[in-house]
């Protein structure tokens, strides 16, 4: 089994976007830094439209992302990893808080170990 690696370089930041073309407007929240290449971050609340997801990625990263895990499963919507990019997926009709958290592993520039755990809250609203 081959691992997969996304090579990004530059400053620490992270921000949502959304699964399709058309859900760019589904998700709203801004980016977000981190410090080292160890960290934990509460992240900025997050808006997410009901029935719709967003997917989070990183810009700006040196180093690579080799593995993405979801460490707290939200409570009303669904969560997954796909091609190293955390998913969030909001229940069709819910409204209301929501949170998960995943982690991002892989190596840092110079060649030690990254490990960045993001936790997002969410509120799922009807129109953004």
């Amino acid at each position: 089994m081959s691992i997969k690696k996304n090579m990004v370089r530059g400053a620490l930041v992270l921000a949502g976007m959304g699964l399709s073309g058309t859900a760019q407007a589904d998700c709203k929240g801004p980016p977000f830094y981190f410090q080292g290449s160890i960290a934990e971050v509460e992240a900025p609340p997050l808006l997410v439209k009901t029935g719709t997801g967003c997917s989070f990625g990183v810009n700006g990263i040196p180093g690579a992302v080799n593995e993405v895990k979801i460490t707290q499963s939200p409570k009303n919507g669904r969560a997954g990893v796909q091609n190293l990019r955390a998913v969030y997926v909001a229940k069709p009709g819910y409204e209301g808080p929501d949170e998960f958290a995943y982690t991002m592993i892989g190596i840092d520039q110079y060649g030690g170990p990254m490990r960045l755990t993001v936790k997002r809250k969410i509120t799922v609203v009807p129109n953004l």
